[in-house]
């Protein structure tokens, strides 16, 4: 536990623009194996079009079997 657990205090990303990105990413990756596993391919890939980075793309693409 850190510190700022231990005060009682918890820190919530999002709060600089990497963060931003990084939870944007988080959520639409997890909406993203959900639109996979139930075989939305359209809709899996217009959302995939909103990560940034060719290499994110392919990874996302890999990891859901798409």
């Amino acid at each position: 536990m850190s510190k700022k657990e231990r005060d009682g205090h918890w820190y919530i990303p999002g709060k600089t623009d990497a963060e931003k990105q990084h939870v944007h990413e988080h959520e639409t990756l997890q909406i993203l194996q959900k639109l996979a596993l139930n075989g939305k391919t359209e809709e899996f890939h217009d959302l995939l079009k909103t990560i940034k980075g060719a290499d994110k793309k392919r990874d996302i693409i890999l990891m859901c079997d798409m």
